[in-house]
């Protein structure tokens, strides 16, 4: 189990990555620099990093594992999601039992055959009909009161941004421009411009959580298989680190990294996939656990 834990004293320090557009600022206790407002650090984020259908169906395994053990991450003070894990950290966000999930995901996410033979491929999908699938799950349903930022990049000048709840934009169209994977899946608009996945800048967005005690990482694409993603994850755990957060991150497993191959999209390995989050999240439980307490 590919788990790292890192602490350092505190020290007040703006985030590295100050090109970000923030789109908000009244929802939680710090400013768009990331310095705290209030005295002290505000107590836990959640980040949950992109990595396809197979990483959805990872990250299910493992909060269902942990949801068993004991450990609410609905708790968390704010989550941060990218692409599958903006997916995730939503349904998180909302309390959604991980038993459910367990069973949603191990039926194909939920989706006709057809839906997800197109999603795997991109071949003749649509934008109305990508921002439809989720959508129709979702309706019309607000945003989570609790804070929740959701990761996208802008296509045309690679610049990223954070939907939040007071961004003015429907949730499901934040997710579907969250999980755009540039190349596969259409680019979403919002506000007149086009945005594609999360992933493109950064598969964790984990600088999003500087100011917090301790946070947890969840990232599919975090280990060294997968170099950018894993390069970009180090420096902001770095960050996180020097700015005097803890922070648990949870990888894939040898186990689990064969079964995700080389494609991340494959709908065939989703219950693998399941299985295996379940069993690294198992493996992980007493850890998370002590460290989420």
């Amino acid at each position: 189990m590919k788990v790292t834990t890192l602490s350092r004293q505190a020290r007040c320090r703006q985030p590295r990555r100050r090109q970000i557009q923030y789109l908000h600022c009244a929802s939680l206790p710090y400013c768009c620099c990331g310095r705290e407002l209030a005295e002290g650090m505000t107590d836990r984020a959640l980040v949950m990093g992109g990595g396809g259908v197979l990483g959805i169906a990872w990250m299910v395994g493992l909060t269902a594992a942990w949801k068993e053990a004991g450990v609410d991450l609905g708790s968390a003070d704010l989550v941060v999601g990218t692409s599958a894990g903006s997916v995730v950290g939503t349904l998180i966000r909302y309390g959604v039992d991980p038993a459910q999930l367990t069973h949603l995901v191990a039926a194909g996410m939920g989706l006709p055959p057809a839906a997800v033979a197109k999603v795997a491929t991109g071949a003749g999908l649509t934008e109305d009909e990508w921002v439809g699938l989720f959508q129709a799950p979702l309706g019309d349903v607000p945003w989570p009161e609790k804070p929740l930022r959701i990761s996208a990049v802008d296509a045309e000048t690679g610049e990223p941004v954070m939907w939040t709840n007071a961004s003015g934009i429907p949730l499901a169209r934040a997710l579907a421009s969250s999980c755009a994977v540039p190349g596969l899946l259409p680019t979403v608009l919002i506000n007149g411009r086009r945005y594609v996945d999360g992933g493109a800048w950064s598969g964790t967005h984990a600088d999003q959580a500087a100011g917090f005690r301790r946070v947890l990482i969840v990232a599919p694409m975090g280990g060294p298989k997968y170099p950018r993603g894993h390069e970009m994850l180090q420096k902001e755990r770095a960050a996180l680190e020097a700015d005097g957060s803890r922070v648990l991150t949870v990888l894939p497993d040898p186990a689990t990294l064969q079964v995700f191959g080389d494609n991340l999209m494959d709908p065939a390995r989703i219950f693998d996939a399941l299985e295996n989050g379940r069993r690294q999240g198992a493996e992980a439980a007493l850890q998370v656990r002590s460290f989420w307490a």
